[in-house]
């Protein structure tokens, strides 16, 4: 008696993929610790690219994902003008989703502690405006004025490129003193 066609084709394809198995299960770890993702994070901000720079950089627009601790994500989009290598003014606008209205905005100065080659650790003290403190439901309500202090790291990614990560800690007019940080975490462009 002979096997069917459909019988032998699920011998062949159990035996391959329990051959393939079995070669995988053999393979060894990689060996080099950088290899992963922790690792190579830590490579990337430890390594200094000296044919990236924000030295003589005009213009820093950025933008990207804010998270505070037990409330909404919010879309952000940041513009610096930078004075000198180390002075700026910046300005953000805050979008609760995809395709909804501004509901917040600030601006202030900026100074970089840090402005090695490809590089750079700041400091910012941003005021303005946030519409939707006043209302628990996350809606726009009465609004409050916000206070934001904002340490942010930035490393070029290539000679008009960066990304940029960010911890602040966003106090308003309205309510009790805020203790919960908000996280930021964008890639942008020079001029």
């Amino acid at each position: 008696m002979r096997p069917s066609f459909c019988t032998g084709l699920l011998i062949v394809l159990t035996f391959g993929l329990l051959g393939g198995c079995l070669a995988h299960a053999q393979t060894p770890p990689p060996a080099n610790p950088a290899t992963t993702f922790v690792g190579s994070v830590e490579n990337y901000f430890t390594l200094i690219n000296t044919n990236f720079t924000f030295s003589g950089v005009t213009l820093e627009m950025s933008s990207g994902y804010k998270q505070v601790t037990g409330a909404n994500a919010a879309s952000e989009l940041y513009a610096q003008y930078n004075l000198t290598d180390n002075f700026d003014v910046m300005g953000n606008f805050q979008f609760s989703g995809l395709g909804s209205a501004i509901n917040a905005i600030e601006a202030g100065p900026g100074y970089a502690f840090i402005n090695h080659s490809d590089l750079k650790l700041q400091a910012d003290l941003l005021v303005g405006w946030d519409s939707t403190k006043g209302n628990t439901t996350g809606k726009a309500g009465q609004g409050a004025l916000v206070i934001e202090p904002r340490l942010a790291l930035k490393k070029k990614l290539t000679l008009n490129t960066y990304a940029e990560t960010a911890v602040s800690l966003p106090q308003y007019t309205l309510g009790k003193m805020n203790t919960q940080p908000s996280f930021y975490i964008g890639v942008g462009f020079t001029y």
